[in-house]
């Protein structure tokens, strides 16, 4: 893949950026994995517990590391953490026994932002790699998982789809530090599409998870959800499309336009769903931290747009 190549203080600022958001998403991941297995399973509840432990020293690492090294439009995206995050994590504590680090939580919202420090570049390539061979190990214990749910040899409150959806998450995540390890920039028009299908269709799947996990009764919460499903699905057709016909920039931009949109409506919903969470307003088996992951997600796929609009 042709890309631009980044300099040592771009590489820098863009590693540490993505440790940020996805090693918190890593650890969460496990921990959801964690939380959906029952009692007699406690082999793979001790090791998804490892995970979360193990992502969880990565994270403290790149925290660390980050601080006035990380742009501030990442910082005041929401995709680090949001104002809601440590309040999620206690709730969730709290309701399962599972003990999170708040005090990294707090360290975080106080990163201050600035350029990628160059001389940091070899201590941020290790944590990369570091990054990449945990994520690896995380992928082939999801691929394991789901095996053994489709073989009806284990159950678990987690939907298949739901660990096919942190699975893809994570190999993503594992593509972006290996492009960054290489210096490769995403710099052409087929790296923005590609980041925007993947995208669409993480937003459309959370929605359908939103949906099912919501109790039957909030029909009117379960209707935007299944809205938004029905939105991001299309959005994605409509590039798959554009690019069968033969995509120009405008049409792009247009797209992108329209992605914005729909990345800030969804946005939205799920931080009002996360405050209807986390004050018992919304009949759910939604834990709070999902509800705040999951705005994450949509806040990082938000800053993405953005940030691809003035690339097009």
């Amino acid at each position: 893949m042709s890309g631009t190549t980044l300099s040592s203080s771009q590489f820098v600022q863009q590693s540490l950026e993505l440790n940020l958001f996805f090693l918190r998403i890593m650890k969460e991941h496990s921990f959801f994995l964690e939380a959906g297995f029952l009692c007699k399973d406690k082999r793979l509840i001790n090791r998804a517990e490892r995970f979360k432990n193990a992502f969880t020293v990565l994270l403290r690492d790149a925290v660390r590391l980050a601080d006035r090294n990380v742009s501030r439009a990442v910082l005041t995206s929401g995709e680090v953490v949001t104002n809601r995050t440590r309040q999620a994590e206690l709730k969730t504590q709290k309701l399962t026994g599972v003990h999170f680090d708040t005090a990294l939580t707090v360290r975080e919202r106080r990163l201050m932002s600035g350029k990628g420090n160059p001389a940091l570049a070899p201590q941020v390539s290790r944590l990369n790699q570091r990054a990449i061979i945990l994520t690896r190990r995380l992928i082939k214990f999801k691929t394991l998982v789901l095996k053994e749910m489709l073989t009806c040899k284990t159950f678990t409150y987690n939907f298949p789809l739901l660990i096919r959806h942190i699975r893809r998450e994570a190999a993503f995540f594992v593509n972006h530090l290996e492009r960054l390890q290489q210096r490769r920039a995403i710099s052409t028009r087929r790296e923005i599409i590609e980041e925007k299908l993947f995208w669409d269709r993480i937003m459309a799947e959370h929605s359908l998870f939103i949906a099912h996990l919501l109790d039957p009764t909030e029909k009117a919460l379960i209707h935007q959800a299944d809205a938004f499903a029905n939105e991001f699905s299309r959005l994605r057709r409509q590039v798959v499309n554009a690019q069968k016909a033969g995509m120009t920039n405008s049409k792009l931009r247009t797209l992108v336009q329209k992605e914005k949109t729909a990345a800030r409506n969804i946005a939205r919903f799920k931080s009002a769903a996360e405050v209807g969470i986390l004050g018992c307003k919304i009949e759910s088996i939604i834990i709070p931290l999902l509800a705040d992951h999951v705005l994450r997600e949509a806040d990082h796929f938000l800053r993405i747009l953005k940030q691809a609009e003035g690339a097009i």
